[in-house]
This record gives C-alpha cells, structure tokens and sequence, in this order.
C-alpha cells in the first residue's frame, strides 16, 4: 500500500467507525463492565498510577473507572491539548473546555513517566497492535515520548468489542500498543 491509500483507508474506516458509533446505544452495565475491566487491571497490576482520558460522547466509557479510581486512591493523569501536543495533569474532578472546544481535565501539570499504565482511546484496534486513533497523532506522539521516558509502562487501547480488527492500515508514525481492552475482554500482542 502507499502512502497515500494508506492514509485513504485510514480515512475511510474512521468515518465508517464515527458513523457506527453515532447510531450505537451504549448501555449503563456495558459501561460498568469495562470500568471493572480497567479496574482489575489496576488491582491485578497494584498500579498507583494510571494515565487514561475523560470520554468523548460515542467513546467507551470509563468515568465509572476515573471515580472508582479516585476512590482507591490511584493516581490519574488525564490529557489537556498543549497545541501539537498532550501535556498530562493530575485529575481531581476539575474540568475545564481545552483548546480544541471540548471539555478536559483541570489540575496540576504532572509527568507522564508517572504512569504505570496508560489507558487510551482508539476507534479501531488490530491483532498486531495497531492502533487506529481520530487522525491528529496527539497519541502517537505521546506514546513516542512514553517510550523514551518509561520504557515498561503498558499502551492499552480501549475500544468497544467490534472494533478489534483482523488488520488496520498502518503507516511509519503510527505508534503500536500493548493490548485493547473492552467491556468483554482484555487482549495482549505479542510484539
């Protein structure tokens, strides 16, 4: 594939996931269900800290796990949009609307390197570890830097059960993960 038909296909099958996910009714346990997924991974993993994201509408949604985390004690580090890129800060509640019109977290500015885990939203996932995000690279360039700060911290992409994919589109920039999670299961690649 080229790089433009790759970019082409990427396209394609995020217009096709953003129109799947404005018809899909997202029910209160399935929601439940990946929060407790989320959760037992912080348990299983004794994580004190954990990077993750506030939920856009149509997203998976985990503020069950943000308020069950806060709850025990685990430290979150949510995104805000610094121009190009993420800076992380520490989650107490706060909101505020952020740079691109949506609502983010508010707090103070924290370390990436803090995170033993980052919990992060993707459209599409694929069985090499791929991830398809909404087109902007702020992730991709996020994960690039988690890599040079903490080598062992874990990528798992949250995304709903259909959206784990056989293959995606891939190019040079694109940033690969170590699992997805969804209401139903947790999936680790073999990299």
């Amino acid at each position: 594939m080229t790089e433009s038909s790759t970019a082409e296909a990427k396209a394609a099958l995020r217009a096709e996931i953003r129109m799947a996910r404005g018809s899909r009714v997202t029910s209160d346990e399935e929601s439940e269900r990946l929060s407790q997924q989320l959760g037992q991974y912080c348990l299983d993993n004794r994580v004190s800290v954990a990077a993750a994201y506030l939920p856009m509408p149509h997203e998976p949604n985990i503020r069950g796990f943000l308020d069950w985390a806060k709850s025990q004690q685990i430290g979150l580090l949510l995104p805000v949009v610094s121009g190009q890129d993420l800076r992380w800060v520490e989650f107490d509640t706060n909101t505020r609307t952020g740079e691109l019109g949506f609502v983010e977290a508010d707090g103070k500015l924290a370390d990436l390197k803090a995170a033993e885990v980052i919990f992060l939203p993707a459209l599409a996932v694929d069985l090499a570890g791929n991830r398809l995000g909404q087109g902007k690279g702020f992730y991709d360039r996020a994960l690039q830097q988690s890599e040079k700060l903490h080598k062992k911290v874990k990528r798992i992409a949250v995304v709903f059960d259909d959206e784990i994919k056989v293959s995606l589109a891939a190019e040079p920039h694109d940033k690969k993960i170590d699992a997805v999670v969804t209401a139903s299961k947790l999936v680790w690649f073999n990299r």
